[in-house]
């Protein structure tokens, strides 16, 4: 074992965030922590790195393992790239003795490279670069020491698809254990052999990707529950029986149950966690053509990032729009916008056409302003009625009355998430919807886009929100935008052709969604559809229009239960539900049934 945890402790105040941790992660073992915003995790790893943090308990680690650990932290950096990365601990100056010069800086050029910094970047100074870049230097900084043990919090929150597709390839050959905390469901999928769950203050280990560990949660959720309830039906029939013949001729059968409840060991109810509720209103009809880009070309100055586009977005479609940083995603939705002014071309929009944008900096909101300020000011609302709808967001009682400027990220992007379903907009223009939203929230907001009836244009790095919610894809990659008409698949599929990217695949991966899996999984596809000709193939188009529709009832008879778990409702209302549930849940068993036929 390279890492031994018992039983360790930490609270703040009377909040016990970790009430008694057990865990053991083996030398060259690659494991994932999940849990909802506020679990823990974060307080978990600072325990891990400095015990004396820790309130109880005991952290042991192999003698003479190396640590390598990605910090939040920029104090201290200074110099340019490559002094900064060659100065930066001991520990790489250590490495660099075990090597010669060269082996030495062709891995730092390696690792750096693969992470955007390519050689006109190795002179800039580390003060003039964002804080993204400065993250993916220190990420860089501790693959360079090849450590025993690598530590990531959050590896790919600035990482593009392709640096993200090179970190999990680098990872899934590093032979030393890892521990990563991460809400990229993809990133887990493709690198993580084992899942740690932080919940209620334990952590609890499910074998496999993050695909597995769903399911594994799944089956375990439902077999608690149905325990916790029988148990508690057991318990109220007992304490009733105790109730009625306590005092009377059965007085003494009524003392024997009633020590039969005391040895009873109780079953903790299941965690259940708050969602918020986000549900986009059905939108106003507007003009077949969306969105008319002719000859567009975007920038700033003599600054040229993407040119002579010519395309259009038609009503109803959802798109994803990817390439690698700095390429000119955000500036193409700006210009869409009229926030940056465009080099040539034209930008139409069409009649009737209402534009919601979600911006990644949250200019809509202002920091020095209380949340209730800000929405009354805004949409003129009664303070009643504004509490309400923050409350759906999860912003309870004083809430309200805290200041932007102090929000996380992810309470932020929930705040304008609620703007857009207050504008009523029929084209949702999203700069990245899902950064700083845990995987719960991630799910919320998929589930919503899935059943919104207008039309979607988002800017994402999330694999998995672009596989489930795009059905078009816009990559822009040499200074063009290149159009994919049909989803993440068919794109991968025609990056497979173009590129004669090899099929082999090292290793099962489980069940993850990850490019190099898919790519796999496409040649696969291709290599029957030959060996199936003159025969009866599936067809591909019809199983994934049947997974769409089933994806789309599940969202909604989700999001009938949520509604049925609301207060203070009706008889009426709840029969009206149920029956609504039921409908969505007969359509869904009768796609599966297609579904299944299709498969076999």
């Amino acid at each position: 074992m390279i890492l031994t945890v018992q039983n360790l402790r930490k609270a703040f105040g009377i909040n016990e965030v970790l009430k008694g941790v057990n865990l053991q992660i083996e030398n060259g073992e690659h494991v994932g922590m999940v849990g909802v915003n506020g679990s823990g995790k974060t307080t978990l790893l600072h325990c891990l790195l400095n015990f004396e943090w820790a309130d109880g308990g005991s952290v042991k680690l192999a003698p003479q393992t190396s640590v390598g650990f990605v910090q939040q932290d920029f104090e201290g950096m200074k110099g340019s790239v490559w002094e900064y990365i060659t100065s930066v601990t001991p520990k790489v100056l250590q490495y660099k003795d075990d090597l010669d010069d060269y082996t030495y800086d062709v891995r730092i050029k390696k690792v750096l490279v693969g992470l955007g910094y390519t050689q006109e970047w190795w002179d800039k100074d580390v003060t003039t670069l964002s804080g993204g870049q400065k993250t993916r230097l220190l990420l860089a900084c501790a693959l360079v020491r090849n450590p025993d043990f690598l530590v990531l919090d959050e590896p790919t929150n600035h990482l593009d698809i392709r640096m993200m597709e090179w970190l999990e390839n680098y990872l899934q050959e590093f032979k030393g254990a890892i521990l990563i905390v991460s809400h990229d469901r993809t990133f887990l999928d493709n690198v993580v052999t084992r899942v740690l769950e932080v919940e209620a203050g334990y952590v609890k280990s499910y074998k496999g990707n993050y695909s597995s560990y769903t399911q594994q949660k799944a089956l375990e959720v439902q077999s608690r529950t149905a325990a916790y309830n029988a148990q508690q039906e057991y318990i109220a029939k007992t304490e009733a029986y105790i109730r009625r013949f306590k005092a009377g001729i059965k007085s003494k059968q009524a003392r024997g149950r009633q020590s039969q409840l005391n040895r009873l060991e109780r079953i903790e109810a299941p965690v259940e966690y708050e969602e918020f509720n986000l549900r986009l209103p059905p939108t106003e009809e507007c003009a077949n053509r969306v969105l008319v880009l002719d000859d567009l070309t975007i920038g700033y100055g003599e600054n040229v990032l993407v040119k002579s586009i010519k395309n259009e977005i038609l009503r109803g479609e959802k798109l994803a729009l990817i390439g690698a940083n700095g390429t000119g995603k955000s500036t193409l939705l700006k210009t869409i916008l009229g926030d940056v002014d465009l080099l040539n071309g034209s930008v139409k929009i069409g009649n009737r056409v209402k534009v919601g944008y979600f911006s990644q900096s949250y200019e809509r909101l202002n920091n020095s302003q209380t949340i209730l300020e800000n929405f009354l000011e805004e949409y003129g609302l009664t303070v009643e009625h504004t509490r309400s709808l923050l409350g759906g967001m999860l912003f309870h009682g004083d809430d309200v009355f805290k200041k932007i400027g102090e929000l996380s990220g992810g309470q932020k992007a929930r705040l304008v998430l609620l703007k857009l379903v207050l504008d009523g907009a029929n084209f949702l223009i999203l700069d990245e919807p899902t950064n700083h939203l845990d995987i719960l929230a991630k799910e919320t907001v998929e589930a919503a886009l899935a059943v919104y009836d207008g039309t979607v244009l988002v800017v994402t790095h999330d694999r998995y929100l672009v596989q489930e919610l795009a059905e078009r894809i816009w990559e822009i990659d040499g200074g063009e935008l290149h159009d994919y008409r049909g989803d993440y698949n068919f794109y991968l599929k025609h990056k497979v052709q173009v590129s004669g990217v090899s099929s082999q695949v090292s290793g099962d991966r489980g069940q993850g969604s990850g490019i190099r899996d898919q790519v796999s999984v496409v040649r696969r596809e291709s290599d029957k559809d030959k060996e199936n000709k003159g025969g009866k193939s599936v067809d591909l188009k019809q199983v994934e229009k049947l997974e769409e529709k089933i994806r789309e009832y599940e969202a909604m008879m989700k999001y009938t239960v949520s509604k049925m778990q609301e207060p203070n409702l009706g008889q009426c209302e709840m029969e009206s539900l149920s029956q609504e549930y039921a409908v969505y849940e007969a359509k869904v068993n009768e796609l599966m049934i297609k579904w299944e036929e299709l498969q076999s």
